[in-house]
């Protein structure tokens, strides 16, 4: 094979659709290069000869050189791949090579690697092949918007130009392939992950069988090598952070998440109310969850009820809310769904972190895996933790308070709050989980993303998280330095930032930039067209030829002309049952079937009410433009019919079922009260 053949063939098997919006590791080995050759009947060193003629047209002399020549304008020669891929795959390949070889040696491995004397001494312009490296990261996180996935030019150690293909070698394909079990086994959760010293003794424990030897020895805390300690669990948490909580049991693929602690504390009765939910990157069933714990003795079920959050866990038995400090937390708690599909578990510990629930849109305090550093937070702790954690919280924390609660907490807890920890020196070895991250980490977070990458929704960009971040560390948004608004550590993108297409975000202190990611903001966006989809017909079978027939394709139809969307078909009209159709402003009303619904307004309720009782339904588009507004209304007959049905008659009408529904049932209350 010629060069660019070999370069494209590296570049497609790391870079491919598949891999939109997750990082990008190009760990090439021998026999990676070996089964790449096979498919086109060429061994390992047709690779090594075409690495030495190089790419058609460079002209240059010397390894280094030449790849440096074949990036010259590149893009204006539409290529598919950036032209260099294969030299970073051989200096990558190098960095993997074991032998008699010095531990730090590096160029004797790339000489042998090229049939050379084995001899040390720099390749000339190897210092400036990071130039190629940042530019890779350029082509794939900006040019591509990480489509293909999304790659960072990490080096390790002081000794850069080296230090960069050595971070790619870190964890090989096996042990990528193997992470999705061992976080189950951990108990570990792409939404709310511990800080790196938990994870590292996590993985040492249940790990010990997949991870190569060299990988254990680098999670120890005591390694020699801390730069590639620190690399190795910045690559694990970028892999835990992609994951979807899937993975293989038995053959069969299951859906892990946790279960997450929420609370509510009334400081006047002194009393914690305390739920359980479900927590996965995963879409709830329609029809909800049913889950037993192991034992079977108990039964509970949930649904979605926003973003990754299921609805509290409610017991089967007698249809009430899940008591949670009914249960054993040093031991924790396992639930499934009746087939095994869906597993949550509440991790055994014997402290627990809470943070204010707003960020999530939960009610009361959460329960997160990492100690927020100078922010407010409760801790839920066992008696046996008390010495160790009250010296701390009055040294190292601001406001560090023990909460009286008579009732709400299991036997032997304790509830704690403090404004903020400002060190985590004295509790990091004992309970990891107070630990502080020590690794700088720049993420989008929110937002509605276009299908994988970093392709964002003008109207719905994401938020910027630094996380392990201090007071030196300024965040940029295409060179504009940003300010944090909700908290020390969440930035939002301006206004006038928006309008801009491509924006390159950097966490820098002083000059040096320490991490970046990109985005891209779509205004409009329309559907991928597909020559020849798949078509199925209104039975689920599958169309083997386009006869002009109603047929389905994802949430594309065809063959079908749909009626215009009729209100008063929305909800069935039974005996003398009527419907209102509420709308946002005072005097917004109309009363099926005597009335039908006027067009200058949409309603946001249907109320179906009979003769002794009703029951409020949300029919509104858009829950965020449904809030209630007052204006004057010259027509005070509806006025009054407007507050008749959401005021005066509150008591014989009940609310929506959907817990997200209930506070905008209740604002519209509060209104019509007032008018």
């Amino acid at each position: 094979m010629d060069y660019l053949t070999w370069n494209n063939s590296i570049a497609s098997h790391f870079f491919k659709p598949e891999m939109a919006g997750s990082t990008v590791h190009l760990y090439v080995t021998e026999k990676l290069i070996t089964d790449i050759g096979q498919e086109r009947g060429v061994d390992f060193s047709d690779f090594i000869a075409a690495i030495k003629t190089g790419h058609f047209g460079v002209t240059r002399q010397g390894l280094c050189v030449k790849a440096l020549q074949s990036r010259d304008n590149w893009q204006q020669r539409q290529l598919d791949y950036p032209p260099y891929i294969a030299y970073l795959a051989l200096f990558v390949l190098a960095a993997g090579i074991e032998g008699t070889f010095a531990a730090h040696s590096y160029y004797p491995r790339l000489r042998t690697l090229l049939g050379e004397e084995p001899t040390t001494g720099q390749y000339p312009s190897f210092n400036r092949m990071s130039e190629l490296w940042e530019d890779l990261e350029k082509w794939s996180n900006q040019d591509k918007s990480g489509e293909l996935g999304i790659f960072n030019s990490t080096s390790i150690g002081k000794r850069n130009h080296i230090g960069l293909p050595l971070a790619q070698t870190l964890l090989t394909e096996e042990e990528r392939r193997a992470l999705p079990a061992i976080f189950a086994a951990a108990d570990l959760d792409s939404t709310s992950h511990p800080a790196e010293e938990a994870i590292a003794l996590l993985l040492a424990k249940h790990g010990c069988k997949q991870l190569r030897k060299r990988t254990l020895d680098l999670l120890e805390e005591t390694s020699d090598s801390k730069e590639l300690r620190q690399a190795l669990l910045e690559w694990i948490i970028d892999e835990l952070r992609d994951w979807d909580g899937t993975a293989e049991d038995s053959g069969k693929t299951q859906i892990y998440g946790l279960l997450r602690l929420c609370c509510k504390h009334d400081s006047t009765a002194k009393r914690a109310t305390l739920s359980l939910r479900c927590n996965t990157k995963q879409e709830f069933p329609e029809d909800g969850l049913l889950l037993f714990l192991e034992d079977n003795s108990q039964s509970f079920s949930c649904y979605e009820d926003s973003g990754s959050w299921s609805s509290p866990l409610i017991s089967e038995s007698d249809g009430k809310p899940l008591v949670a400090s009914e249960f054993d937390w040093l031991k924790g708690l396992q639930v499934r769904s009746a087939d095994s599909k869906w597993c949550f578990r509440l991790p055994a510990s014997r402290i627990r972190v809470f943070v204010d629930g707003g960020s999530q849109a939960l009610p009361g305090f959460v329960e997160v895996r990492q100690l927020p550093i100078q922010k407010p937070f409760y801790l839920a702790a066992h008696q046996e933790c008390l010495e160790l954690l009250t010296r701390w919280g009055h040294s190292s924390c601001q406001d560090f308070e023990n909460l009286q609660i008579i009732n709400g907490l299991p036997s032997g807890w304790h509830f704690f709050k403090a404004k903020g920890a400002y060190s985590d020196e004295l509790v990091k070895r004992e309970y990891p989980i107070l630990a502080f991250p020590t690794n700088l980490r720049l993420e989008l977070a929110g937002g509605i993303r276009l299908e994988k990458g970093n392709k964002f929704f003008k109207f719905a960009p994401p938020k910027l998280v630094l996380q392990g971040g201090s007071e030196s560390i300024k965040v940029y948004c295409n060179d504009r330095l940003l300010d944090s608004t909700e908290a020390a550590d969440i930035y939002e993108l301006p206004a006038d930032t928006r309008a801009e297409t491509k924006l390159l975000i950097e966490a820098r202190s002083g000059d040096d930039i320490i991490r970046r990611c990109s985005l891209l903001l779509v205004e409009n966006y329309s559907l991928p067209s597909q020559s020849n989809p798949q078509q199925f017909d209104r039975f689920g079978n599958l169309l083997t030829e386009d006869n002009g027939s109603a047929s389905v394709a994802g949430a594309l139809v065809r063959g079908v002309d749909f009626p215009d969307f009729n209100f008063n078909t929305f909800l069935p009209i039974q005996g003398k049952q009527r419907i209102f159709y509420v709308g946002k402003e005072p005097g917004q009303i109309a009363i099926c079937p005597a009335e039908s619904l006027p067009t200058d307004w949409e309603p946001v309720w249907a109320i179906s009410k009979g003769r002794h009782r009703g029951q409020a339904m949300f029919c509104g588009t858009n829950l965020a433009e449904s809030q209630p507004s007052m204006s004057k209304c010259k027509n005070r007959k509806k006025m009054r019919a407007w507050k008749e049905i959401l005021w005066h008659d509150r008591k014989i009408i009940s609310p929506p079922d959907r817990s997200n529904l209930k506070p905008l049932w209740k604002q519209f209350q509060k209104e019509a009260e007032r008018v």
